[in-house]
């Protein structure tokens, strides 16, 4: 009789059998939210950085908007001015040319007789 109950205090219940095996499911459950929670904070840390640099990029173009444009306002000022009589002439006189009027109704290229 003695034989049979250390048998038995050895031989582990189902009931101990079934929350073992709970107990490693909530394990591996957990140890699975722990690792989605660190993919997630590493995602928002990505975020977080390509935010930043997007707006660091939005300032450095807005203060080169802001300054102005040397180029930009010599020929601004150049173009604000009107054109003489004298600075048209030369412009209006090659459009009247002869020659250049012969020319403009003309094909400019020769033609291919594909059917052949």
């Amino acid at each position: 009789m003695a034989a049979l109950a250390a048998t038995h205090s050895a031989t582990p219940s189902v009931q101990t059998s079934l929350m073992r095996s709970r107990l490693d499911a909530a394990r591996r459950e957990a140890d699975q939210a722990q690792a989605n929670e660190q993919r997630l904070r590493q995602q928002v840390s990505d975020a977080e950085s390509q935010t930043e640099q997007s707006q660091n990029k939005v300032r450095s173009l807005s203060r080169q908007a802001s300054q102005p444009d040397p180029t930009y306002a010599t020929n601004l000022q150049r173009s604000s001015k009107p054109l003489s009589p004298a600075q048209t002439q030369p412009w209006l006189s090659g459009l009247t040319n002869s020659q250049q009027l012969k020319t403009l109704g003309q094909a400019a290229g020769r033609y291919i007789n594909m059917s052949a």
